[in-house]
């Protein structure tokens, strides 16, 4: 069973998110918004003056696979997201079957 979040983002306000996946499945990650959002492992990482991120732009949906032997996007440790130019919302769908 997998779970669903959908995070309001506040224009530069970031947000920790564990995504707290540790057997195989899939990460959908859709901004829904206009804006980029910006992802990151630590929360300086997604600041005004942060320099390594990955950015969502807007409008736009990815899929990750993950799990023990398929990848690994950030299954033991929270991501950090920010809008850094305007109010957006993300939405999480972590489909396993833990």
């Amino acid at each position: 069973m997998g779970r669903m979040l959908r995070i309001a983002l506040a224009e530069g306000v970031s947000e920790g998110i564990d995504l707290g996946i540790v057997g195989p499945g899939k990460i959908l990650l859709y901004n829904t918004g206009t804006n980029d959002i910006r992802v990151g492992y630590d929360r300086s990482d997604v600041s005004t003056t942060g320099t390594n991120y990955f950015t969502l732009l807007g409008g736009s949906q990815y899929m990750f696979d993950v799990g023990p032997s398929i990848g690994f996007v950030s299954q033991n440790q929270q991501l950090y997201f920010v809008s850094p130019t305007g109010s957006n919302t993300l939405e999480v769908w972590i489909a396993d079957n833990q």
